[in-house]
């Protein structure tokens, strides 16, 4: 378990640009790129992006989760736990906001619930986007 911490203590700068860089992709890219596939086709896009974005975001959530989880108890900085606050920020909008509307696409296309899920990612893009300057500004200190 301790190699796990090392490593990702060691590597903390490069998850957190990786969950910087994906959530902006999926930010300007991705989700407003549902608002222009057909109806016919959007069950089958959906469920293939939600299966395949998966094996890139769940790695990198829970290591970033684990990793700053870790810092927390082995850190005196006090900006680890303004990135800790910022990952479960994110974490509590993935699963109380954002999963609900993918769920609800699954149904179907839905005008008002990619709307909805385009809006409310803004949160998530701030808290990784903080997440990463906090982690930047630290790894130079």
């Amino acid at each position: 378990m301790t190699i796990l911490l090392e490593f990702l203590n060691e590597h903390a700068l490069s998850i957190d640009f990786g969950m910087f860089l994906l959530i902006w992709i999926v930010q300007v890219i991705i989700y407003p790129a549902f608002r222009q596939i057909n109806e016919t086709n959007f069950i089958i896009y959906h469920r293939s992006y939600c299966n395949a974005i998966g094996f890139f975001v769940i790695p990198v959530m829970a290591c970033q989760l684990i990793g700053t989880s870790a810092a927390c108890f082995f850190s005196i900085d006090n900006l680890i736990w303004v990135k800790m606050l910022a990952v479960i920020g994110a974490w509590v909008v993935t699963f109380l906001t954002s999963a609900p509307c993918h769920r609800q696409l699954q149904a179907g296309k839905n005008a008002a619930v990619i709307e909805r899920l385009i809006r409310t990612n803004w949160w998530r893009t701030f808290l990784w986007s903080l997440v990463f300057l906090v982690s930047l500004v630290s790894y130079y200190q």
